[in-house]
């Protein structure tokens, strides 16, 4: 029996209605902006799928050196979503490899794996609505079905090399995806350890290893404000059952901080030139862009003859007269 061949997803607006392409430019810019990072709480659906939550346990990374591995993920999805296709290949193929090694038994008896279907895709999932709630956010627009499938197909063509084969493909269809997140969100999400560890490293706000230690004081000073920005903006873009089961108090003050925050957000997003608000890789890559259709506007459009610069025929001369005639 053959396995059914995917829908290759696409990363081109081309054809696509002016509204569609122009929120796959927008949901593309939000991801290659350093205001994307402050939403980084909202990740934390992933660990609180059981089999995630124990692979995170069992290396240790997350829990002992928070800083030290929210800047790979961070360098790794850069690399993914805005290097070069052969940089994201090599990338998606170095993660795919290291994460064969994360197997073994979580604390509840239930052997795990890091490329099991489900908890390899949640990962996924979890990032494309971070992204997508970050979006709303920063550009106060909701999407319309057809903006959320194209951003979705967009994002799928970015992870392609990330993408379990044959029937363990990530979800194509877009409301087909959100209804696996909801159910996901109602069954099978728990308050797990690497949970509660995630949440309490972040409102301790540890000094980052990058961080000299003679700024330490002023880290302390100002640790406490950033860490509540940042637990306020990434619950802010949650699902509220998610939200529900992040080891906090949710309340109707929050709703009202991450209202004005974000707005605040949504002004410096606007009228600062991507240039500003681009992180390093997604601004060489736009630089890279521009320059390359410039080069390409160059050239010509067919090398077939051009009429207008034939060489003009001139008549035969006259055979001149003999002298001897």
């Amino acid at each position: 029996m053959t396995c059914p061949v995917p829908h290759e997803p696409t990363s081109s607006a081309a054809g696509l209605p002016h509204d569609v392409s122009a929120a796959v430019e927008r949901f593309e810019r939000v991801g290659g902006s350093v205001l994307f990072g402050l939403f980084g709480v909202g990740l934390f659906d992933q660990p609180m799928l059981p089999p995630v939550s124990a692979a995170l346990e069992a290396t240790g990374r997350s829990r002992y050196q928070p800083w030290a591995r929210a800047v790979r993920t961070a360098a790794a999805d850069q690399l993914i979503y805005h290097g070069t296709d052969a940089d994201a290949a090599a990338e998606a193929e170095r993660l795919m490899l290291l994460h064969r090694e994360v197997k073994g038994v979580g604390p509840d008896g239930q052997r795990y794996s890091a490329l099991e279907p489900q908890a390899w895709n949640w990962i996924l999932y979890s990032t494309f609505f971070v992204q997508r709630g970050a979006y709303i956010a920063l550009t106060g627009t909701e999407p319309t079905l057809a903006q959320n499938q194209a951003i979705w197909d967009h994002y799928r063509y970015k992870t392609r090399g990330l993408h379990l084969r044959g029937h363990n493909t990530p979800i194509e269809d877009y409301t087909d995806l959100v209804a696996h997140y909801e159910r996901m969100a109602t069954e099978e999400l728990r308050i797990t350890d690497a949970l509660v560890a995630a949440t309490v490293s972040v409102r301790e706000g540890p000094r980052p290893d990058f961080v000299p230690a003679l700024a330490g004081p002023l880290w302390r000073a100002g640790a406490p404000m950033f860490s509540h920005v940042v637990m306020l903006l990434g619950c802010g873009i949650m699902h509220p059952r998610v939200r529900d089961r992040m080891p906090i108090t949710w309340t109707a003050r929050h709703d009202l901080e991450f209202r004005l925050l974000t707005a605040v957000l949504r002004t410096v997003f606007d009228r600062l030139p991507a240039t500003v608000t681009d992180s390093p890789m997604a601004r060489n890559r736009r630089r890279y862009e521009r320059l390359a259709a410039k080069y390409r506007r160059v050239g010509l459009t067919s090398f077939a003859p051009d009429p207008a610069l034939r060489p003009v025929r001139y008549a035969e001369p006259e055979p001149v007269a003999s002298i001897r005639s």
